[in-house]
């Protein structure tokens, strides 16, 4: 993985797998094609769940680059189940 960037930076649209975490909680584990469309702005639904979890936290974003979309679903189930985020589905 790569990073960790700040909430509120700008990413390129590359694919891959995100991990949204503070210093003491992991938010979010997500997977996408393009990461700019998906991070970016205000365009990810569960962003204000991000934001109420980390209480004011500092929120986190670190990168790991994929393209292949099956090894990317794949990775992102893996660590949905070993970090278990407090957002997203379950």
């Amino acid at each position: 993985f790569e990073g960790p960037w700040f909430l509120g930076q700008k990413f390129n649209d590359v694919p891959g797998i995100y991990l949204v975490f503070t210093n003491n909680l992991w938010l979010d584990v997500g997977e996408t094609d393009k990461l700019g469309n998906r991070i970016n702005g205000d365009s990810h639904e569960r962003k204000p769940d991000w934001i109420r979890n980390a209480d004011g936290s500092q929120i986190n974003i670190v990168f790991l680059r994929e393209s292949n979309s099956e090894i990317r679903l794949k990775i992102e189930s893996y660590l949905r189940l070993s970090l278990k985020p407090v957002c997203g589905e379950k």
